[in-house]
């Protein structure tokens, strides 16, 4: 069976458990020439079917949504080998029964009831600064590198250092160009993260980001802040332009590269 019809069928297979769970199937476009790609997801958690040409790979992965999507950290689930030259519709059946199982048994009620968990502990206002910057991947995808980088050479992650370095000059060009809903949604981020950002996270959003914004795009933002990201905005906007303490690197580490099958 030719690899497209094997992975279509699979698919509509794993949407018709998820849509009994209240999943939607979601219009998606595949990073490469190399992928067969779909999506389906809830209010907290998306799963995605891939096929990998080169590898011939069909793969199962899930991973946490946020206010913006996918947060894009999947986890494989489960992987199958299918090779169009030899592979049958009894091999397809094979593999969509085992992903349905995946998405719909014990694992996946379990799964579910983790990321609502997560979710919980992050409106109380646990969530950190990489959980912010990686919350702007959505509208800068180069970020999702720049984070690696961060995080292979860096412990603890320097949160103020990176929304200075790589968040905060991207922020204008994205305010210029943008229409008004895009900017309303754009704000949210900034509100979403500072209601549920620890004391470092919601001095980034203040003293680094909104602070590194000339008048005019920092009022374009501001019409849309909440009424607590608007007092905390004002206050900090004094210190605009005054030299703040640089934080302390406590460490540095060097990760050797190695190998993944994911």
């Amino acid at each position: 069976m030719e690899f497209k019809k094997a992975f279509d069928y699979i698919v509509g297979k794993v949407e018709e458990e998820l849509v009994k769970q209240g999943y939607t199937k979601q219009k998606v476009v595949a990073e490469n020439d190399n992928e067969l790609v779909s999506l389906f997801i809830s209010t907290t958690l998306a799963y995605s079917v891939v096929y990998y040409k080169d590898k011939e790979q069909m793969v199962l992965r899930s991973c946490t949504m946020t206010d913006e999507g996918p947060d894009n950290e999947w986890k494989t689930l489960a992987t199958w080998l299918y090779d169009e030259t030899v592979g049958t519709q009894k091999d397809a059946d094979s593999i969509a029964n085992d992903f349905v199982e995946a998405v719909s048994g014990t694992l996946a009620i379990k799964r579910a009831k983790q990321v609502k968990q997560k979710k919980k502990k992050d409106d109380d206002g646990n969530a950190d600064p990489k959980f912010l910057a990686k919350r702007f991947v959505t509208y800068f995808p180069e970020l999702r590198e720049e984070i690696k980088n961060e995080e292979d050479c860096y412990f603890p992650f320097r949160g103020a250092t990176f929304a200075k370095e790589h968040i905060a000059p991207k922020l204008p060009t994205y305010i210029k160009r943008a229409n008004k809903n895009e900017m309303e949604k754009f704000a949210g981020v900034f509100n979403l993260q500072y209601n549920n950002g620890d004391v470092d996270t919601r001095a980034i959003i203040t003293i680094v980001l909104l602070n590194s914004l000339d008048d005019d795009d920092y009022n374009a933002l501001y019409d849309h802040f909440s009424d607590d990201l608007k007092v905390a905005a004002t206050n900090a906007r004094a210190f605009k332009g005054k030299t703040v303490k640089p934080e302390k690197v406590k460490k540095v580490k060097a990760k050797a590269n190695t190998l993944s099958d994911k």
